[in-house]
């Protein structure tokens, strides 16, 4: 409740009684800069009970009605009751104060005054029925006081009799027609009805009453902005400010500005204490541009990360000091770690690096690519690591809190995280034990939508810094309320406009410093160019090693293989001579075992192929496929099996490998495929248990050129799986092509039946 000063509060400011809101605050202003808190407190007091006697209008209004006016008779006694009663309330003696007033009314009960005062302290002091008793009593004496019906309004609003309430502060607009409070009192009880529009309603006709003040009409137009951002009608809400800009323009009187700036802070707290950051940071937004020179009207970001080289010369002292008062200074500690992890990672990047020259295995795109992004994160860790050493030793702190007047600073090393505190909604204390034994107290705190947890130690500390955070916060936004932040000690150290550069989730660096990331994306794209050099070093590498392999292997496998996959390898023309001498050797012994008399002769061209084929595709492998079969049937593996036997025949071991489709390709693709396609063809029964039937053999070969010819080969058999006839064609096969094997009778296929045929008499 307001209370009348036992001073003169005009003497105490230097303004003339009737000086406006603007010179008031002007002048209070000017003089606690003069007379901080810190230094002046006694005076301090003095200005600012004086400036709150002046800034509420009923208040001043009712010390100018008593003040230098000499009274006589009940008059003076009424005054002398009044004031023993104002000096009580200023003492917190509120019982007294009242005990007082009734003694006064109980000789005068027409002391409408007295009772008013009476009814107020009440109210306020949180007796709303006992305070709607007394403002009947006024209206029964004085039924057309708008004060009064408006005072009533207040304990019906207090006691959530809003209807009621609404309706007296209506009467209280008829009966006071030029009079703004009862307007703006109904317009809080209809928005707090949920009837937002109708209140808006009310705010907007409360703007034409004749007799406004300039800056009242400035107020209720903060007023509806406020109450449309609080419910979301954003879009007006931005129209509404803009206006505002319009009718207190960038030419218009500095003061009035700067009055405009601590209406929107004063409805931006009223925002802050709802929880409502967002819709209070757009007021403030605008608070800045009238006020560009405040430290505290600004946005204010939930969490703000800042470099402690941000900050001003004074802030970094405070900073010291701090440090020293809570023993947050460099440790061995702080910097142990950091160093641990950058040793760490420094070598961990220099293996990988040197892994990336000397590593034998074959890599391909995708490898490299994995190894250099691995690499760039590796570089980018290592960096940053080393940063943090070079930061833990350079700054003087460790890690540690500070409540700051306006915000939580965490401290870490030559970095600062803010919390400003405007934006704090709940504080939750967790003890934490350990086999039963305390270790520490959690502080589970909740800034609009992010979440802060502290370890303390000590229960009495965690209650103690919980009991300040919260302490310190209502003082925010009491000072935020009245206009006064700019006051408070020591919130020039964070100014509101070094936090405004960390909107967004920035982190606010030194004037003239680079950000982090961009060393860090310059060390990523050093490992990335130390990748990409080693490629060739290591493909050289990784050649070598693999072609010192295949040399000292006596097998052609190894040295093939080397061919396919590395054909632009440095060692290449070294494997392609040495398999062109091994195939010369091939050569030599296929024309001595095949020589002009003998009946394989005219094979060799056929053979001659499939070694031109092996030094084309530097491969030894020869696909022999037999289709039309089950895969169950073994005949396909003896095919192939008696092909290996004729090739080693003409040309050695090891220089040809024959396989069979359904085996797994060890010597890579094939050099040339010969194919067998088998039909039946029943023929007429010749009085036989099983009817006999035809095979027919339809001979292909791919990769061996023209030089070959297809064959169609037939033989009767008694089934499609008679063994005989698979043999006959196979021999016919071998006669046609003068394969080893021409002329011999002996089975080629070498079934169980064919040579227990071969054995009987």
């Amino acid at each position: 409740m307001s209370s009348e000063p036992q001073q003169n509060p005009y003497a105490v400011l230097g303004v003339p009684r009737d000086a406006d809101a603007r010179t008031i605050k002007k002048a209070y202003f000017d003089l606690v800069r003069q007379n901080p808190p810190e230094t002046h407190p006694e005076v301090f007091k003095r200005l600012r009970e004086a400036y709150e006697l002046l800034s509420d209008a009923e208040a001043r209004q009712a010390w100018d009605a008593t003040a230098d006016v000499p009274l006589e008779g009940l008059a003076a006694e009424q005054a002398a009751c009044m004031a023993e009663a104002v000096e009580q309330f200023n003492a917190d003696n509120h019982a007294a104060g009242r005990r007082v007033l009734n003694t006064f009314l109980a000789e005068h009960p027409e002391a409408h005054e007295v009772r008013t005062l009476l009814g107020k302290n009440l109210l306020f002091e949180g007796y709303p029925p006992e305070a709607l008793v007394e403002f009947d009593r006024v209206l029964e004496l004085r039924p057309q006081d708008w004060q009064a019906r408006l005072h009533r309004g207040w304990a019906l609003q207090r006691l959530e009799r809003l209807k009621e309430a609404a309706d007296d502060y209506w009467r209280a607009g008829k009966l006071g027609p030029t009079e703004l409070v009862p307007r703006v009192a109904l317009a809080d009880c209809l928005e707090q009805m949920g009837q937002v529009k109708d209140a808006l309603g009310v705010l907007a006709e409360a703007r034409t009453l004749t007799g406004l003040r300039p800056m009242d009409v400035l107020s209720l137009t903060v007023r509806r902005a406020a109450t449309m951002l609080e419910h979301g009608f954003n879009p007006e809400a931005v129209q509404e400010l803009d206006s505002l800009e319009v009718d207190v323009p960038a030419n218009a009187d500095p003061e009035l500005r700067r009055w405009t700036a601590g209406q929107l802070s004063s409805a931006a707290a009223t925002l802050f204490a709802q929880q409502r950051s967002e819709a209070a940071n757009k007021l403030l937004e605008r608070s800045q541009r009238f006020n560009p020179t405040s430290a505290t009207e600004g946005v204010y970001p939930v969490r703000v990360a800042l470099d402690v080289a941000a900050l001003s010369e004074g802030a970094r002292q405070w900073l010291r000091a701090e440090a020293d008062r809570h023993d947050g200074g460099r440790t061995l500690k702080t910097w142990a770690l950091p160093a641990a992890v950058s040793a760490g990672l420094a070598l961990v990047t220099l293996f990988f690096l040197v892994d990336c020259f000397r590593a034998p295995e074959t890599r391909t795109v995708v490898d490299w690519v994995c190894r250099a992004v691995f690499a760039a994160g590796l570089a980018a860790a290592t960096l940053y690591a080393a940063r943090v050493l070079l930061r833990s030793i350079s700054s003087p702190f460790g890690s540690f809190h500070v409540v700051h007047p306006l915000h939580l600073v965490q401290v870490q090393r030559d970095q600062l995280t803010v919390w400003p505190l405007v934006h704090l909604n709940d504080i939750q204390l967790m003890d934490h034990h350990d086999n039963g034994r305390y270790t520490h107290t959690s502080l589970d705190m909740r800034f609009s939508r992010m979440r802060l947890v502290l370890r303390v130690r000590g229960k009495p500390q965690a209650e103690a810094l919980a009991q300040e955070l919260s302490g310190r916060r209502r003082r925010v936004l009491e000072l935020l309320n009245r206009g006064m932040l700019d006051a408070e000690s020591g919130v020039e150290h964070l100014p509101a406009a070094l936090l405004a550069r960390g909107a967004k989730g920035r982190h606010v660096h030194a004037e003239g410093k680079l950000p982090s990331w961009v060393g860090l994306g310059v060390a990523a794209a050093v490992a990335v160019l130390v990748v990409c050099a080693s490629v060739v070093p290591q493909r050289s590498a990784v050649d070598a090693r693999a072609w010192g392999l295949a040399l000292n292997v006596r097998d052609l496998g190894p040295t093939l293989a080397f061919l396919r996959d590395r054909p632009d390898s440095n060692f290449a023309p070294q494997a392609q001579a040495r398999l062109d001498a091994e195939l010369a050797q091939a050569r030599a012994r296929m024309e001595t075992r095949l020589d002009a008399g003998s009946g394989t002769a005219a094979s060799i061209p056929f053979f001659s192929s499939l070694l031109d084929a092996v030094a084309r595709t530097h491969s030894r492998r020869v696909s022999v496929e037999w289709l039309g079969l089950e895969k169950s049937d073994p005949r396909p593996d003896l095919l192939v099996t008696a092909w290996q036997r004729m090739a080693d025949e003409a040309l050695g071991k090891d220089v040809l490998f024959m396989d069979s489709v359904r085996a797994a390709g060890r010597e890579g693709p094939p050099a040339a495929s010969l194919r067998v396609r088998q039909q039946v063809r029943p023929l007429p029964a010749n009085g036989t248990d099983e009817a006999p039937v035809e095979l027919l053999w339809a001979v292909t070969t791919e990769g061996l050129g023209s030089s070959v010819a297809s064959l169609a080969l037939t033989a009767r058999g008694v089934s499609a799986e008679d063994p005989a006839a698979s043999e006959a064609l196979l021999h016919a096969w071998v006669e046609r092509w003068h394969l080893p094997g021409t002329g011999t009778r002996r089975p080629l296929l070498f079934t169980n039946s064919l040579l227990a045929l071969e054995a009987s008499p």
